[in-house]
């Protein structure tokens, strides 16, 4: 890596982290962490791979960016509040020392932004470029899965949906940290996840957990800017992935209270849908059955 070593990518960390109570971070093999009394730790990986998640020539900021936020994405899935992060990288040989430096200040601003401390990490050459990030989270009550959605739950997102690629916030997603808490604090999920993948890809992760069903309503959909109300526009809606969104499964009464929460409606929180009984994901136009040929993303092998 043009004759930049480790240790100055040691130094950067150490020098950078501010001790935390129950933290002792960067400086040892181990970072040495004592959760708070009575509070549960929730934990998540992710990664950015080049030609995968983001262009070879994306900027070290946009690799540190995305790798970050797409990791505490997951954190606010479960309403969990960040704690700790750690990361590895993997870095081409032709990687100068000004990128190298470049790639771990941004992510050390990231960090700072969300008021997560980096407590440790790993380093390594590699073809490609590959990172890595781990989180830890604290709960903020009943920590929500995928298996808890029961017949007649309403379905919400936040946000809008389906053109974050075309529109460039695939670049800077914006975990919804602050609404995953409230809503766990407020109204008790029965289940919820991040659209990462998209709402036809998700959603039946959650209703294969939960052995149910589910109809959605495709004209009440908060579609993208970039986004029309005819068929083409639903089916990016539903398949086009990156929107980093929260999918939210509520009984009646509390989605009906969390519509009108005044702190939710600053990104706004959509009613798409009901579940019901059965296997199926069934796509209604105006209430009447409706093909939909997205499927959302997955990574496929041989």
């Amino acid at each position: 890596m043009s004759g930049y070593r480790e240790e100055s990518l040691h130094r950067i960390f150490q020098s950078s982290f501010v001790r935390r109570k129950g933290i002792l971070g960067p400086g040892s093999d181990c970072a040495q962490l004592t959760p708070p009394k009575g509070r549960h730790l929730l934990q998540t990986v992710d990664q950015v791979i080049a030609g995968v998640h983001l262009e070879v020539d994306a900027t070290p900021k946009a690799y540190a960016r995305k790798l970050l936020r797409r990791t505490l994405s997951d954190l606010a899935a479960v309403g969990a509040t960040p704690w700790t992060v750690s990361w590895t990288l993997a870095l081409p040989p032709d990687w100068t020392a000004t990128k190298i430096r470049q790639l771990a200040k941004a992510f050390l601003k990231e960090a700072e932004h969300f008021d997560v401390p980096v407590v440790g990490g790993d380093c390594s050459l590699s073809q490609h470029v590959v990172l890595t990030c781990t989180a830890l989270g604290l709960d903020n009550g009943r920590v929500p899965g995928r298996d808890g959605a029961r017949v007649g739950d309403i379905v919400l997102v936040t946000g809008k949906l389906g053109d974050a690629v075309n529109s460039g916030a695939h670049l800077l997603p914006q975990p919804r940290l602050k609404e995953g808490r409230r809503l766990v604090e407020q109204y008790k999920p029965h289940a919820m996840m991040d659209l990462s993948d998209g709402l036809a890809r998700d959603l039946p992760r959650i209703l294969q957990a939960s052995e149910v069903g589910a109809e959605i309503e495709l004209t009440a959909l908060p579609l993208g800017d970039s986004l029309s109300a005819n068929q083409a526009g639903f089916e990016s809606a539903v398949g086009e992935g990156e929107d980093y969104e929260l999918l939210i499964i509520l009984s009646p009464l509390q989605a009906k209270l969390a519509l009108q929460d005044r702190i939710l409606r600053k990104v706004s929180v959509t009613k798409i849908g009901t579940i019901i009984e059965g296997s199926k994901l069934r796509w209604l136009e105006n209430g009447r059955a409706k093909r939909m040929q997205a499927k959302g993303w997955e990574h496929q092998w041989g």
